[in-house]
């Protein structure tokens, strides 16, 4: 099994996760590296076996940069949480959980991007949430009764830490500020969904997808005039309950307003300004936009 040190820089020109001279002077000072990689290939990553554990050693430089679930929490909890914690290389298109398999792990993204899906008996998919770098995933499951809700599978190829489920339940428990960042990472996958059911109930289909890209516009630089999204044509579509009919109507709408969107292996969102998207805004998303409460916001933003 091979070993290295992982070098990880975010793909989609965030901020890299840590900075490379720091991890060096800190790789220098404990004669090892922070991280081991397993790089064999697996195809169902939550079965793992008891020889495949590698000890993640002292990697707070990497994780509490990254994933909201480590905030505030003490060296000795992240140590225990880490202590048979691995990292997973995947390649895109690869299966990660499929319904029905026991929940082993809590799944952190250090890298790419992932798709959570229900699988129809004929084979359709419909697309429950994208997830990208420093999201989490399977924490509701993990303390649910029976197997597997839900299908995920990479949709570019991602780095994963997955952290044993029992000890992330032992930890809970003795872990105040842990339990508070687990329910805050449940409340917030409860209210995208609330948000995704009201938005394809209620909502127009060029709507919805207004709504959907001014949502990454804010999480990626709202002052940007380009957007990536990493999901497929019809994985999106999926995601926001339409047809890839509708989803090309859509589209076609949007370019008309100055929004234009060009699918290729991912999507590249042109805005003809900054405030393009604007128009799709509304009272729950108001607030996070750092636009909101500025003189442009109030003559552009529907959610003031």
């Amino acid at each position: 099994m091979k070993q290295q040190t992982l070098n990880v820089e975010n793909s989609n020109n965030r901020i890299p996760l840590f900075d490379q001279a720091l991890l060096e002077r800190f790789n220098e000072e404990n004669k090892s590296p922070s991280i081991r990689v397993i790089n064999q290939p697996v195809t169902r990553l939550n079965k793992q076996k008891q020889n495949d554990q590698t000890v993640v050693i002292r990697s707070e430089l990497l994780l509490k940069q990254q994933a909201s679930i480590f905030k505030g929490l003490s060296k000795d909890t992240l140590q225990q949480l880490l202590s048979k914690s691995v990292i997973r290389s995947v390649q895109n298109d690869e299966d990660i959980i499929y319904q029905g398999d026991e929940v082993e792990f809590l799944y952190i993204i250090i890298d790419g991007a992932i798709q959570v899906f229900r699988s129809s008996p004929d084979a359709k998919e419909a697309t429950l949430c994208l997830l990208k770098a420093g999201d989490t995933f399977m924490e509701s499951a993990m303390f649910m009764p029976g197997p597997s809700p839900v299908d995920v599978k990479a949709i570019q190829a991602s780095k994963l830490l997955l952290i044993p489920a029992s000890i992330v339940k032992q930890q809970v428990s003795d872990d105040g500020q842990l339990r508070v960042n687990v329910l805050r990472s449940i409340a917030k996958q409860y209210k995208n969904s609330i948000q995704q059911i009201d938005s394809i109930v209620n909502k127009l289909s060029v709507d919805r997808l207004g709504h959907y890209l001014l949502k990454e516009s804010i999480e990626q630089n709202i002052s940007s005039l380009n957007i990536e999204l990493k999901s497929k044509k019809t994985m999106l579509a999926s995601h926001l309950g339409m047809v890839p009919e509708t989803f090309s109507r859509s589209l076609k709408k949007l370019k008309a307003m100055g929004i234009d969107v060009t699918p290729d292996k991912c999507f590249t969102v042109t805005l003809s300004e900054s405030s393009a998207l604007c128009r799709f805004c509304d009272k729950e998303l108001a607030p996070s936009c750092p636009k909101y409460g500025s003189s442009v916001c109030n003559q552009r933003c529907s959610g003031k």
